[in-house]
């Protein structure tokens, strides 16, 4: 198998420094598409890595297939639930003793007005999406003080930088990741642990459609026709274009770099809303 970043095919033997064989990551919304591609990148170079889902069916049927990739546990649990959040970290300290690395992927998105909103959404989008992610890292953040080492990345979107009609509520949820990262590097760094965001865009998955006015056409891949000739890139996004910044985070390259918001979005934060 192979690493696609850009243009550029790069064998599974390339190592990053800090990630290796010893190296133990969690990945919340493994079996999604940014998430399984996120674990399937961390295994090919060389680290054990254990993805969380809330489908058993889902997150099984993903450990299966990266596990002719290399060393993989499947947990299945809803982020959001205080005690999936907290058992998920035991099982993986059960397995290989230590976490080194959480991403968050897990999220939820959707398009709805103000007058649509009512508090069953609100409640449904904070919850996956923020609260979730605070769940995780608070669970995390005991071993990995224990070990006075740790690398947490968050996903956020671009979403939470730029105002859309439709989309307050999935870009508040967003933009509460965003900053919670940034006072969790200040609170973390002095536990060795940093704590960094991505935050993409045009991404090829299930939630492309809050990047998207409802009722856009869109092609096969889920992108309105032509739309990325507006990207200063002019091009959409692919899964490795949002892994690239995780693997950074994870490994020592980024050992002097917390709270930092990478977004990765082929110029489109640059461009009027």
């Amino acid at each position: 198998m192979e690493i696609n970043w850009g243009s550029k095919d790069l064998p599974g033997d390339v190592r990053l420094p800090g990630i290796d064989s010893s190296t133990v990551v969690l990945v919340t919304g493994g079996s999604g598409a940014i998430g399984s591609r996120c674990a399937e990148a961390f295994l090919l170079l060389g680290a054990k890595v254990a993805i969380m889902s809330r489908s058993k069916s889902s997150v099984d049927a993903t450990a299966e297939r990266l596990a002719k990739v290399g060393e993989v546990l499947a947990i299945a649990g809803d982020v959001s639930n205080e005690d999936d959040a907290d058992r998920s970290v035991r099982e993986v300290l059960a397995r290989w003793g230590r976490l080194d690395v959480l991403v968050t992927c897990a999220a939820i998105g959707g398009h709805w007005s103000v007058e649509e909103t009512d508090a069953s959404l609100i409640d449904k989008m904070m919850s996956a999406n923020v609260k979730g992610t605070l769940l995780m890292i608070r669970a995390a953040t005991a071993p990995m003080k224990a070990q006075k080492h740790g690398r947490i990345i968050t996903v956020s979107s671009v979403m939470g930088h730029r105002a859309t009609p439709n989309s307050f509520l999935y870009g508040a949820s967003k933009a509460a990741v965003a900053h919670a990262t940034r006072s969790l590097a200040v609170e973390l760094g002095p536990f060795g642990i940093t704590v960094n965001c991505l935050s993409p865009a045009n991404t090829p998955t299930q939630l492309r459609a809050v990047e998207e006015a409802p009722g856009t056409p869109t092609d096969s891949k889920g992108h309105a026709p032509g739309s990325e000739d507006k990207l200063p890139l002019r091009r959409r996004g692919d899964f490795d274009d949002y892994v690239s910044p995780i693997l950074f985070f994870a490994s020592d390259l980024a050992s002097y770099v917390t709270g930092a918001d990478v977004l990765a979005d082929g110029g489109l934060s640059l461009l009027r809303a």
